[in-house]
């Protein structure tokens, strides 16, 4: 009986000993940057150049504010020419996810001549002019926009910075944001 029990616990330590093989690390994936905890408004316009880069609807609208944690409410006030009455985040949404991004080239979104103002520990405000390219599917609307836009950002009550309130103003283009997200609020 000792004999058995001693093949037994053999055996058992075998299959152990050949089941517990490990796996080959998998290789880190390059060139995603992923979506940063919002823990400075800095990281928030970080977080909003990924979210165009690698068109993530998710990142993008963890850029706005989230009204179960702040009072706020998201404001967006487009350039002039747009009536986008009652404009919310759910159309915020809805517009990101209509730019269905084409295999043509990456998209991107640059800030210069950056300001800020009226900054205190729990908010800040923005002003800079910005240019986005994005290489969508959708015909008769342009892929670049440029404009000046001033954006109000504040810190919830979870400690995540975040966009609460966008202006959107034209400069010398007829083809601002707000020109984009007019005509892809379907």
């Amino acid at each position: 009986m000792n004999f058995i029990k001693i093949c037994i616990w053999g055996t058992n330590l075998l299959i152990l000993i050949w089941g517990c093989k490990t796996r080959d690390p998998e290789s880190p994936t390059q060139g995603t940057s992923g979506f940063k905890p919002p823990v400075t408004p800095e990281i928030v316009l970080e977080n909003f150049k990924t979210a165009i880069k690698e068109h993530k609807v998710d990142y993008y609208m963890r850029c706005f504010v989230d009204t179960t944690a702040s009072s706020k409410l998201f404001t967006f006030k487009p350039s002039a020419g747009y009536d986008m009455l009652n404009w919310n985040l759910e159309a915020e949404r809805r517009y990101f996810q209509n730019l269905s991004r084409t295999t043509s080239g990456e998209p991107f979104l640059n800030f210069s001549d950056s300001s800020e103002a009226n900054r205190t520990p729990s908010s800040i405000e923005y002003d800079m002019e910005y240019f986005l390219y994005f290489p969508h599917q959708q015909p008769n609307v342009s892929t670049r926009v440029k404009g000046y836009m001033h954006l109000y950002l504040e810190v919830d009550n979870q400690q995540r910075w975040a966009i609460y309130r966008w202006d959107d103003v034209k400069t010398d283009t007829d083809s601002t944001w707000s020109y984009l997200k007019f005509h892809l609020n379907y």
